[in-house]
């Protein structure tokens, strides 16, 4: 799949979509549904950034990894801090090449 979306766009609405992940509040409910809930939908988030921008995206007991214009970042916090790293590994990027 050969993507053409602007990286700034991508971080945009990787930005959104992380916003509306369920949030984990031990104050309220059980929490353990609310980390399957969170966890399901940090999964449908990552496939459909492989769908949408062609990210590979891998889930390891170890680690999280995402892969996507040519941009990696990892995290051992779940998807979400995967994705959260991206976008501040992406940021980088665009910094640097507005400098060069």
């Amino acid at each position: 799949m050969t993507d053409t979306t602007a990286l700034p766009d991508i971080i945009a609405d990787l930005r959104a979509r992380i916003s509306q992940l369920p949030t984990i509040d031990s104050r309220r409910g059980d929490i353990m549904d609310q980390h399957r809930r969170h966890r399901k939908a940090a999964v449908e988030l990552g496939e459909y950034l492989t769908a949408t921008y062609g990210a590979q995206v891998a889930e390891r007991a170890e680690n999280n990894r995402i892969t996507m214009r040519r941009i990696s970042s990892t995290s051992t916090s779940g998807l979400q801090g995967a994705f959260s790293n991206w976008i501040a590994a992406a940021e980088k990027r665009l910094a640097q090449q507005q400098r060069a």
